[in-house]
Order: C-alpha cells, then structure tokens, then sequence
C-alpha cells in the first residue's frame, strides 16, 4: 500500500539546509496500526506530511497504492489524497461557520457527491461517533471530545484506506482521549489503516507496529 524508499527533505535553515528527512525507508502494509514517536523537531510530523502528499520530497520515492509520485503535479496529488487518504489534526481544523453535519459533509460538497447520498452518509457517520443529537450544533457548541469526533467523522466521509492522525488526542481530557482512541482502533479492526504521531507515550505503545525518530532518522521495533 505505502512504500517510502530513501525519501529525504531539506528546508532551509539559515544560510544553509536543514536535512529533516534522512533516507527514510518504510513499508506500511493494508490494516496496520503504526505509531510514530520522537521528540519535537524529530521530523515524525514532516514525516506524516509526506505520507498525506501535503509536502513535495527532495529525493528517493513515495509509492501509494502502487502509485510513484514523486514526478506529480498538485493536482493529481490532490486526486490521490482524496480517494486515499483521511485527516486527523490536534486542533481539529473544522470551519466555526458550519454545523458538525456540514463541517463533515465538506468533503463530500466539494467531490460534487449528490444531496441524497451526501445527507445519508453524514448521517450514518453521526450516529456511528455518538454525535446525531449534535448535528446541527457549531464547533463553538462542542466539547474537545465531540470536535474530535465530528473531525474523525469527516475525516472517514470519503471512505478512505489510510487515516493519518497528529496528536488526535493531544488537546483532550483523559476520559475524552480514551474515547477517541477506541473510536480509531476500532475504524483500524474494520481495515482501515491507522497512522498515529504522538508525544503521548501510552498511546504510541497501543499501535500494532512502533516507529521512533530522532533527527531525522527512522527506527522501526
């Protein structure tokens, strides 16, 4: 499914180059459960960039679903992330304007996916994250629990394979967090793959497969 081959990334850094990236090699099969710990400035969320086609490597080569795409244009990268892949962030990124039912019923807006279908599917999603009785609530009328999980749901609108998720609890209360872990582990038993960046010791040790990086460099255990 993902196949990394001596991918590297540079950034400049003063009058020189930061080397952030260093021959990374990495193979993420269908269905794994992947942690990716270090400390900050390690490279792990430059790392998860990558693997979400967001940032551009300077060498080696990115393979997603049997894809190269080092040599694409934004525009077919931009295909692939949307038929691949599915976003978590730390700070939820959803938009103050819209309700939790239009927030996850974005993506789905913009692919052009007709009304009937769309509504039925954001409405599935709900009921799956606990949230049908806050449909039409705005982020402002959420909790940190709730927001993650109206995240989540956009996040699997497009039926993605892969979910990248940064810090998917690092702005949550314990209970809240623990919630939103056994939401994704449990997306990630259905076959979904699941890659997790996190400071959070306890939760990196959850995943099935543990990558640590420091400055740059990738150990797998």
């Amino acid at each position: 499914m993902i196949q990394l081959d001596g991918i590297n990334k540079y950034y400049p850094s003063g009058a020189g180059m930061l080397h952030v990236l260093k021959d990374i090699q990495l193979t993420i099969q269908q269905g794994d459960y992947l942690s990716i710990m270090g400390p900050s400035g390690s490279g792990k969320s430059t790392l998860l960039n990558m693997l979400g086609l967001l940032d551009t490597i300077d060498s080696g080569e990115y393979t997603l679903e049997e894809t190269p795409t080092s040599q694409l244009n934004e525009e077919q990268r931009a295909s692939l992330r949307a038929r691949y892949i599915g976003f978590i962030f730390q700070s939820f990124q959803l938009i103050d304007r819209l309700t939790a039912f239009e927030n996850i019923a974005l993506p789905m807006v913009l692919a052009e996916v007709p009304t009937k279908t769309r509504n039925a599917r954001v409405s599935e999603l709900l009921a799956k994250v606990g949230l049908t009785e806050r449909a039409h609530h705005k982020p402002g009328q959420l909790s940190g629990g709730q927001l993650q999980r109206v995240a989540i749901a956009r996040a699997i609108v497009m039926q993605p394979t892969i979910i990248l998720a940064d810090e998917p609890t690092g702005n949550l209360d314990q209970q809240s967090g623990n919630d939103i872990v056994t939401l994704l582990e449990a997306l990630n038993s259905q076959g979904i793959t699941l890659v997790v960046v996190t400071h959070d010791h306890a939760l990196g040790e959850r995943a099935l497969r543990k990558i640590t990086m420091v400055d740059g460099v990738l150990s797998q255990r």
